[in-house]
């Protein structure tokens, strides 16, 4: 065995020594990178005429819900029904406070997607824009509202 050390030596040394000649100078891959676009680009404001296209994920298109948002009054209605609020955009930071007087439902109860519209706006504090700004989900506690501009 101890003969044999001198050559695992020599083995190792001669390893260690070999060198790789195929190596590439590295690029300046940042110089070369393309331009980071501008982080300027304006976030669409709420403000207009909308259908309420889904609730919590749903398919309501169908049934007649609309809004209207503009100088910081919001308002959601179906036939009898129609809750109104004031809001405050900042880009896609928003928040809604239930007018005292924006509420009818024509002495009748309201229905599922009528209470689940009005809990997801009230709770909503934030703004998704999707389709150039042609639709928009309200988003936060109280679940999502989906709008379309109309």
């Amino acid at each position: 065995m101890t003969r044999l050390m001198p050559i695992f030596a020599l083995l190792l040394i001669a390893a260690c020594d070999k060198q790789d000649n195929s190596a590439t100078v590295p690029a300046n891959e940042a110089a070369a990178a393309p331009a980071v676009p501008s982080a300027t680009a304006e976030t669409p404001s709420l403000e207009g005429n909308w259908m309420v296209s889904m609730i919590g994920g749903r398919n309501v298109a169908g049934s007649g819900m609309v809004a209207a948002l503009g100088g910081g009054k919001a308002s959601i209605s179906a036939g009898c029904f129609r809750r109104a609020w004031t809001y405050t955009q900042n880009r896609n930071v928003v928040a809604f406070t239930a007018a005292p007087s924006g509420s009818s439902n024509c002495a009748g109860q309201p229905s599922a997607d009528e209470e689940a519209a009005n809990a997801a706006v009230s709770d909503a504090n934030m703004a998704i824009f999707a389709k150039d700004g042609k639709e928009v989900s309200l988003s936060g506690t109280g679940g999502m509202l989906t709008l379309q501009r109309r």
